[in-house]
């Protein structure tokens, strides 16, 4: 029995789809251990700068670099073919730092008045990063996004204290993400 040509084509436009999908699944999959950790770390951050405020940017620099190793070690669980994370793990990596030389080069040119705007700006610079990801990696991330978008707005504009907003929303925004991630 032989397949036509439009047969043949259905069944290999079948495997692409099919490739297409596993491939955001895995990304989701490999993603929702990293959003569940940066979760946790912003809770403990905007929580913990909104009750000492003046501890804020020891805070946040110790946080980081936890959340930077944490997630070098993250990656190191999974392997690809042999490499470390996958084939393109170091351009994630690259791209984060990126974004915090951003924001930290932003914040020394433009330099921020008031608490709320220290506060929501990584917040937008996020879920920005976050909407772009997902126009190349999967829809569920684009929605993530939107919402920490929107609901950094939102905080920004009506709701005090900000810091326990962001802490809540931002970093349970996180959270519930990477949990919907390892529903796929």
């Amino acid at each position: 029995m032989s397949l036509s040509s439009e047969e043949a084509q259905a069944s290999l436009s079948q495997v692409e789809e099919a490739s297409r999908r596993s491939s955001q699944l895995y990304f989701y999959h490999r993603s929702s251990p990293h959003l569940i950790m940066w979760g946790i770390i912003w809770i403990i951050g905007y929580g913990g700068t909104g009750l000492f405020p003046h501890y804020g940017n020891q805070l946040w620099l110790g946080l980081i670099v936890i959340g930077c190793t944490g997630g070098v070690l993250l990656s190191r669980c999974h392997k690809t073919d042999g490499v470390v994370g996958g084939p393109y793990a170091w351009r994630m990596g690259a791209l984060w730092a990126v974004i915090l030389f951003f924001v930290f080069a932003t914040y020394a040119i433009m330099q921020p008045h008031f608490a709320r705007q220290f506060c929501a700006y990584p917040a937008l610079i996020t879920g920005c990063v976050y909407m772009a990801i997902g126009l190349w990696r999967g829809l569920r991330y684009v929605i993530s996004g939107a919402v920490v978008v929107a609901l950094t707005l939102v905080g920004f504009y009506y709701i005090q204290p900000i810091f326990f907003w962001f802490a809540v929303v931002g970093g349970g925004a996180m959270i519930l993400t990477g949990l919907w991630f390892r529903t796929v």
